[in-house]
C-alpha cells in the first residue's frame, strides 16, 4: 500500500468507528482507566487484542515488544500492576514468533537496538531447541521474572500471573487462533 492510501484507510476506519460508537461510548473512561488485565505480548501484527476480547477498551493495559518481554518495557508493566492494580498479568507468547526465530538464527548483524532487546532472551532460550519449545521457555522465563517482581501481590492473591500461547497456526491442534493457558502463577496447566 502507498503511504497516502494507508493514511486514507486510517481516517476512514476511524470515522466508521466514531459513527458506530458515538459520544456515550467514552463516558465510562473519560476520567480514568480501570483495566483488569496487564498484557505483555509480542508486537507481531498477527497477534491482536480481538483474539482475546470482543472489545478491549478499558479492559486491557497492553505492553507490546518483540518477544513479549518484561525487561524491554519494565516501567510499563510496573505501571499496570502497581498503579492500575490489574488483577491479571498475562504473558502472551505466540506461534511462529519472529523474535525467538531471530534469536535462534543468530542476530549479530541486527542493529544495536534490536540486539539489546533480543539479549534479554539469553537466559530463556537454547537456540538448539525447536521453535515451540523456545517460545514456551520464553513464556516460562517471563512468568518467573513476574513472580519474582510481584511476589507480594501474587502471594496476597491480588495478582494472578498467567503464561499463555496464542496459536494462530494450529500447531497444537486445538484450533486456529486458540488461546492456550500454559501456567497460572508458574504452575503448569494441562
Amino acid at each position: 500500500m502507498k503511504h497516502q492510501n494507508i493514511i486514507d484507510l486510517l481516517i476512514q476506519n476511524n470515522q466508521q468507528f466514531m459513527d458506530r460508537t458515538g459520544k456515550d461510548f467514552y463516558t465510562e473512561y473519560q476520567d480514568g482507566q480501570a483495566p483488569f488485565i496487564t498484557l505483555v505480548c509480542c508486537s507481531d501484527s498477527r497477534v491482536q487484542l480481538e483474539a482475546l476480547l470482543d472489545s478491549s477498551f478499558n479492559k486491557i493495559f497492553t505492553i507490546r515488544n518483540i518477544g513479549n518481554q518484561i525487561y524491554s518495557n519494565e516501567g510499563s508493566v510496573d505501571y499496570g500492576i502497581l498503579h492500575l492494580k490489574t488483577p491479571i498479568l498475562l504473558i502472551l507468547g505466540h506461534s511462529d514468533c519472529g523474535a525467538v526465530k531471530a534469536f535462534r538464527g543468530g542476530y549479530a548483524n541486527e542493529p544495536d537496538s534490536i540486539k539489546a532487546e533480543l539479549d534479554h532472551l539469553i537466559p530463556a532460550i537454547d537456540a538448539k531447541d525447536e521453535l515451540n519449545k523456545c517460545i514456551f521457555n520464553n513464556i516460562d522465563y517471563q512468568v518467573e521474572i513476574a513472580l519474582e517482581k510481584y511476589s507480594e501481590q501474587a502471594q496476597n492473591n491480588e495478582l494472578l500471573i498467567v503464561g499463555a500461547m496464542y496459536d494462530f497456526k494450529n500447531e497444537f491442534e486445538q484450533g486456529f487462533g486458540k488461546l492456550i493457558i500454559h501456567s497460572l502463577n508458574g504452575e503448569k496447566q494441562k
